[in-house]
C-alpha cells in the first residue's frame, strides 16, 4: 500500500451527516456544489450519463483500459483527477480488467502500484502512438480531468491561461485510440478531454470561456471530476453487486500521499488537503451518498 502521511487539519468532517434524501441518479449526487456551470450542461442534456457509460463499458471484453489524467497547476499536477483515476484503476483490477494510467511526469510515482505510461511534454510521433496502441491493445480509453486542446490547439486552464508548454499531448493518443475502441470522458469545467461532446452548450460564452473540442463516445460530468470517477465506480457496484467503491478513509490516505509529493488544489494552487477549492468535509458526504445509491434496492 502507499505510505500514509499525516497532516494537522480539522477532523470534524469525519462525522458524516445522514442523508435524508434518496438520490435516484449518479448525476444528482456528483453535480452538487457546482461552481463551473456543469448544471447548465445537465439541464440541456438531462440524461443519466454515467449509467449509459457504465452499461456500454460492461459490454466490452475484459482487457487493458487506458486511463488518462493529470492536470498541470503551479508546477505540479492538481489533486483533481489522480484520485479518481487511481480508484477507477483499482476497481477495474478487482473486476478483472488491466488498467494502464496515461499521464506525464507531473504525476510521476503517483500510481506506484499501477502500470503507468509517461508521455513526454514534446509528445510522441504518430507512429509511436500507434505502437503503444498495438502493444497494449486497449479495449477502452477513459479520460478523467485531463486538459485537452481547444479549437486553436491551445490547452487552457480554468483561468483561461494557455498551459501548452506544461501539458504533454496525451490527448493525441486518446484521439487516435478512440478510432478503434470506445472512449469515455469525465470533466467538470469543459476544458477536459471528452467534453467536446457538449459543444452545443460549451460554445455559449456566457457560461464557458473556451472548451476542449475533443469529443468522446460517453461523456460524463461532475462538479469535481474525482466525484465523476467515484460515480462511475458506484454505478459498477450497483450493476455488478461487487464492493468496489473506495471508503472515505482510503480516499483521504491517497490524497495525503499525493499531496506529500506536491500535488496542489487546482483552485487554491497550494499543496493542501482539498480538491478544487471545496471543503474536504464535503467528500465523505459525496462518498456516503454514492454508497447508498450503489446498495439501494
Amino acid at each position: 500500500m502507499y505510505p500514509i502521511f499525516r497532516y494537522n487539519f480539522s477532523r470534524q468532517f469525519l462525522h458524516v451527516k445522514a442523508f435524508m434524501h434518496t438520490f435516484n441518479t449518479i448525476e444528482e449526487i456528483v453535480l452538487q456544489h457546482s461552481t463551473r456551470h456543469m448544471d447548465k450542461i445537465q439541464a440541456h442534456f438531462p440524461h443519466e450519463h454515467t449509467k449509459k457509460a457504465v452499461h456500454a463499458f460492461l459490454k466490452l471484453d475484459k482487457g487493458v483500459v487506458f486511463i488518462y489524467t493529470g492536470f498541470y497547476v503551479a508546477g505540479f499536477a492538481e489533486t483533481d483527477g489522480p484520485l479518481g483515476a487511481y480508484f477507477l484503476a483499482k476497481a477495474f483490477e478487482k473486476l478483472g480488467y488491466t488498467p494502464v494510467i496515461v499521464t506525464d511526469h507531473f504525476c510521476e510515482d503517483y500510481f506506484f502500484d499501477i502500470k503507468t505510461l509517461y508521455i513526454p511534454l514534446e509528445g510522441l510521433s504518430h507512429q509511436e502512438y500507434e505502437m503503444l496502441l498495438d502493444t497494449y491493445k486497449p479495449i477502452a480509453h477513459l479520460s478523467i480531468e485531463r486538459c485537452g486542446q481547444n479549437h486553436e490547439g491551445l490547452y487552457l486552464n480554468s483561468r483561461g491561461v494557455n498551459i501548452k508548454e506544461f501539458t504533454a499531448p496525451v490527448d493525441e493518443l486518446f484521439k487516435l485510440g478512440s478510432k478503434t475502441a470506445p472512449s469515455f470522458g469525465i470533466g467538470d469545467g469543459g476544458n477536459e478531454v471528452g467534453m467536446g461532446s457538449f459543444e452545443e452548450v460549451l460554445k455559449d460564452k456566457e457560461f464557458f470561456y473556451d472548451y476542449c473540442v475533443i469529443p468522446c463516445d460517453y461523456p460524463m460530468i461532475a462538479s469535481v471530476s474525482n466525484w465523476g470517477g467515484y460515480g462511475f465506480i458506484a454505478e459498477l457496484e450497483k450493476v455488478l453487486h461487487v464492493n468496489v467503491l473506495p471508503s472515505f478513509e482510503e480516499v483521504e490516505k491517497y490524497l495525503e500521499f499525493i499531496v506529500s509529493k506536491g500535488s496542489v488544489d487546482g483552485i487554491k494552487r497550494e499543496s493542501v488537503m482539498s480538491v478544487d477549492g471545496k471543503e474536504w468535509s464535503i467528500e465523505p458526504e459525496i462518498l456516503s451518498a454514492l454508497k447508498a445509491y450503489a446498495t439501494q434496492g
